[in-house]
């Protein structure tokens, strides 16, 4: 549960300077280079094909449980666990964002919250379950292997961030800029809790700290998807809509910052480091 105290205080400092930081900018308006309606369609079919690799995961550590005696049960448990709830979000995403509501309906902004807390949760489920191949290994005594994935997975996180500030950047919710002062906050604030952890307070350290921050994700995503889904009320409530059009861009900085900061320390927790 240390990982999840430590999640929770390092969300409320990042938090903190990442919306005093975003406060001038005005919420967006204007064109952007996607028809969202149409790209959010390709995105059923990748969210899709990631639920089945997700659930194909689940059975493959099911039977290596049952099969094999000497299996390690400790990561196979965090295996599970990373799958499972990237699996429950890779067909929430999938519904989330056949829903996005069209432009010529809601609005000029409304979609474009809609289409960036849609692509966080699936940033956030793409790794949860590609982090989950480190314990796996581990768990089947490829500890050897592990190597290759402690370069692969890093540098495929700083990949799919570049995406995700891109796609961002050009729905005009947040600047590049914005993207990775997100992500150099969370890597502070993270590196800072896991240096506290080595030397003052080891006995932080847990096996289990993946699960715990798993369901930290399960829980931001739970959120995010909550956010998302009421923008399809906008044309109906003109509440709703007029919190959107005010907090919107609030919204998408906060969750830019929780994508960051969870996943940089779903990666440290996987590797034995918190």
């Amino acid at each position: 549960m240390w990982a999840v105290w430590g999640f929770l205080l390092t969300a409320a400092i990042g938090l903190l300077v990442v919306l005093i930081a975003g406060r001038r900018v005005p919420s967006p308006h204007g064109s952007y280079p996607w028809l969202l309606y149409d790209t959010a369609k390709m995105h059923v079919g990748i969210m899709g094909s990631l639920a089945s690799f997700a659930f194909f995961g689940i059975t493959l550590v099911v039977t290596l449980a049952r099969d094999r005696s000497g299996v390690a049960e400790s990561p196979l448990d965090t295996v599970v666990v990373m799958l499972l709830v990237a699996f429950l979000f890779a067909i929430g995403s999938v519904f989330l964002i056949s829903y996005i509501p069209h432009v010529d309906t809601s609005g000029d902004l409304v979609p474009r919250v809609h289409f960036s807390l849609a692509s966080t949760i699936e940033y956030r489920t793409v790794f949860l379950s590609w982090f989950a191949l480190l314990p796996l290994l581990q768990a089947n005594g490829l500890g050897r292997l592990s190597y290759v994935l402690y370069f692969c997975l890093p540098a495929s996180l700083l990949l799919g961030s570049v995406i995700v500030a891109v796609a961002a950047d050009g729905v005009g919710l947040l600047r590049v800029r914005e993207t990775y002062l997100s992500a150099a906050v969370s890597l502070g604030l993270v590196m800072a809790y896991a240096a506290i952890v080595a030397f003052a307070v080891p006995g932080a350290r847990s096996p289990h700290s993946p699960q715990y921050i798993a369901l930290v994700i399960f829980c931001v995503n739970i959120l995010g998807f909550g956010f998302a889904a009421l923008t399809s009320l906008s044309l109906r409530y003109t509440g709703i809509k007029r919190f959107f059009e005010q907090q919107g861009r609030r919204i998408v900085i906060a969750d830019m910052q929780l994508t960051m900061l969870s996943l940089v320390f779903l990666w440290l927790a996987v590797v034995g480091a918190v």
